[in-house]
């Protein structure tokens, strides 16, 4: 092997083992560091874009564990509360959000926030006194929480236009929500076509106004079905029961073809009985047919509910989650994108 050759091997091996050497001591220096895969809060994101809320709320807990500073504990804290939101759990979901209320001025931003989510966990939660309270002083006192804002110098921390924009909007929402749940759906339309021009969502909104405030929801009388019901049968004929119709016309038929005879034959015992089980059956005929008109009035209220219900969730799919607010640690969240 001639000596130029053996001095070429030398010098790669050298490089070689050199940059061995390099790689290892960055790998061992990168494990010790943080990496936002690591962190918890860019974890927790993570997993709540998932769906996996339970390890969302965990990686957020860890986070919170290592005494973060007010606003950065809070925004997460915001964030846990909706976690538990989407995961079901509504009181705990209440207790995080009613801590922020609690400790933060009026006119903070997260301070507004919460309070919607908290009128919505209310609804949730079938409180709609609560919710729509909570609701309605959001919508009466946000213009003012500007001004108070303004005066205590919060600047960006406090609530702005564009926060009122957003939270009008979607307290109109909520509104719509309440009153739909209670059938009340004249309210539920002017909820919706009460948004503010400019909102985000007041295209969409208006769609399902004019969609719903077009319904003619069908109904049919209580009192006309069991006075038709005086012939057996009509009553259920009227309510669309028509198996059930048919069924009452033939048994009282029989009934009082069976009682005529036994009273022709002189059966009087007979006749009796047959007597007794025939006004059961006729008077709940009868009753059977007013409370068939009551449940197709509700069946019927039901199913305009849940169809407004799902495009009232189908216009709330584009809302910010509180990822919105900054944690002023650039690189450790998802970034989502916030319009006014």
């Amino acid at each position: 092997m001639s000596s130029a050759r053996a001095s070429v091997i030398v010098t790669v091996l050298g490089l070689f083992m050199v940059a061995a050497s390099v790689s290892s001591a960055s790998a061992q220096e990168l494990a010790g560091a943080p990496t936002l895969m690591s962190d918890p809060v860019f974890q927790g994101d993570t997993f709540y874009m998932k769906g996996d809320y339970y390890r969302a709320i965990t990686q957020y807990e860890l986070f919170l564990m290592t005494s973060p500073p007010q606003d950065q504990a809070d925004a997460v804290r915001l964030k846990v509360a909706w976690m538990y939101r989407k995961a079901g759990k509504l009181s705990a979901a209440a207790s995080g959000l009613a801590r922020i209320i609690s400790t933060r001025p009026a006119y903070d931003r997260m301070t507004a926030w919460a309070r919607l989510y908290y009128a919505d966990v209310a609804l949730d939660a079938r409180q709609g006194g609560a919710s729509l309270r909570a609701y309605q002083s959001l919508i009466n006192e946000c213009e003012g929480l500007i001004k108070e804002g303004q005066l205590a110098g919060a600047g960006a921390k406090g609530v702005g236009p564009g926060d009122c924009l957003y939270l009008e909007s979607y307290a109109r929402l909520g509104l719509a929500r309440h009153y739909a749940k209670l059938h009340n759906f004249d309210e539920a339309v002017k909820q919706l076509r009460s948004l503010p021009e400019k909102s985000p969502i007041k295209a969409k909104a208006e769609e399902t106004a004019a969609y719903v405030g077009g319904l003619t929801l069908p109904r049919k009388r209580p009192a006309l079905a069991g006075a038709l019901s005086i012939v057996p049968g009509l009553g259920h004929f009227y309510i669309e029961q028509y198996g059930i119709g048919v069924t009452a016309m033939v048994w009282n038929g029989a009934f009082i073809w069976a009682l005529v005879d036994s009273l022709t034959a002189r059966k009087f015992g007979q006749a009796a009985l047959i007597g007794v089980v025939e006004f059961v059956w006729y008077s709940g005929t009868i009753f059977g047919a007013v409370a068939g008109a009551h449940r197709f009035n509700r069946d019927a209220r039901r199913i305009v509910e849940e169809g407004m219900s799902r495009d009232l969730d189908r216009i709330d799919d584009q809302q910010s989650w509180p990822s919105r607010f900054e944690l002023e640690r650039p690189g450790v969240q998802l970034e989502w994108e916030w319009r006014f």
